[in-house]
């Protein structure tokens, strides 16, 4: 194991906060939370149609608490496929995670559960959606990577114009 002390110029050992400084963010276990993929124009569209459906996706994330600095992540991925205004598949995965925060200041938090676990749970719960599209009998669902400081910074302004909102209400 490497040492996380370094001698300071009079000879005294300091901390190195930079070096092996323990993570932010522990991920202790992930799990399939819900999964449900529904194939309504089966065998029909997969048989007959020659055609390509048009496939929406959403992602969100969401955290509660668990006690004690531990929280449960959940990242929520939907795809839907329409062709002619008719579902073709519809594929719905809630991914969790169980979340260990370390020793941050308070207002690290958030963005720790909406930002940086999401980010890291995305891989596995988008090739768990896309392997259940393909046993489906569809091509992989290719997903393009997520912005979740994006995501996270779209909610904080939603957020902030309801509270605006809300306070105009009250007057």
């Amino acid at each position: 194991m490497a040492d996380t002390t370094q001698e300071g110029t009079n000879g005294e050992a300091k901390e190195d906060q930079t070096l092996l400084s323990t993570p932010p963010i522990d991920i202790t276990h992930q799990y399939i939370k819900d999964l449900s993929f529904e194939n309504p124009q089966s065998p029909q569209f997969l048989v007959e149609a020659d055609a390509t459906p048009q496939i929406s996706i959403q992602v969100n994330a969401n955290a509660a608490p668990l006690g004690d600095r531990r929280f449960e992540v959940i990242l929520y991925l939907n795809a839907r496929a329409e062709h002619e205004g008719q579902a073709v598949f519809i594929a719905e995965l809630q991914y969790g995670a169980h979340v260990v925060v370390g020793d941050v200041e308070d207002e690290v938090i958030q963005p720790l559960l909406f930002i940086e676990t999401p980010r890291l749970l995305f891989p596995f719960a988008r090739q768990i959606l896309s392997n259940v599209v393909r046993e489906g009998g569809f091509p992989p669902l290719l997903m393009a990577p997520v912005d979740f400081l994006d995501m996270y910074a779209q909610g904080i302004a939603v957020a902030q114009d309801e509270d605006e909102n809300n306070k105009n209400d009250d007057c």
